[in-house]
């Protein structure tokens, strides 16, 4: 893993990344220590789930307002409490070819927190610099299928960059949510 930029601290933050695959959990797990969300399926995935709810993931019916209050709640609270939490506002995986529109909901827990917004751009190489979209987890495949090809990979480098924090004081979600998704595209697509 090669990580750029700021410097890894243990501060409290609503970290928010773009999301390519399942081992962005991992990455991101290695460096900080923070709570996930996850949509609720996930909490029935074998292994995953378990390794998931041991690690304290939220998880989130994402077609039920009601699960978003209860999951808003729990994250403010856990910024209140110091702690962190990660989370791919995307709302799904890319093949790590561009970033989608930010969904700005849970930026709100860092607003009504006044707890740093902390960008974090991930990117999967090959060792020639080569994006690797093989890492990717999207459509509707199988973890275990998603898990072996990851693995079958001979190398890959994980390229980290931390972005400077985020004031969220005097902005809304949605202004907060486009200064992360803006920030992340600078540093992942700096041509575009």
């Amino acid at each position: 893993m090669v990580v750029s930029g700021g410097p890894i601290t243990q501060e409290s933050a609503l970290i928010v990344a773009n999301h390519i695959s399942w081992m962005d959990i991992v990455v991101i797990r290695s460096l900080f220590p923070a709570r996930f969300i996850a949509k609720e399926e996930i909490a029935l995935w074998p292994v995953v789930g378990t390794s998931a709810r041991k690690a304290g993931t939220f998880f989130i019916a994402r077609r039920r307002l009601s699960s978003f209050r209860m999951t808003l709640e729990q994250v403010q609270k856990t910024l209140d409490n110091n702690g962190s939490v990660a989370v791919f506002p995307e709302g799904t995986t890319t093949c790590g070819d561009r970033i989608l529109p930010f969904r700005s909901g849970l930026f709100e827990a860092a607003i009504r927190t006044g707890r740093p917004v902390l960008p974090i751009a991930i990117r999967y190489e090959s060792p020639d610099h080569r994006s690797l979209s093989s890492i990717s987890y999207t459509g509707g495949e199988s973890f275990a299928k998603s898990f072996w090809r990851t693995l079958g990979e001979p190398r890959i480098i994980v390229r980290v960059h931390l972005l400077r924090s985020l004031d969220p004081a005097g902005c809304s979600r949605r202004e907060l949510s486009g200064k992360a998704w803006t920030h992340l595209s600078s540093v992942l697509f700096p041509s575009s």
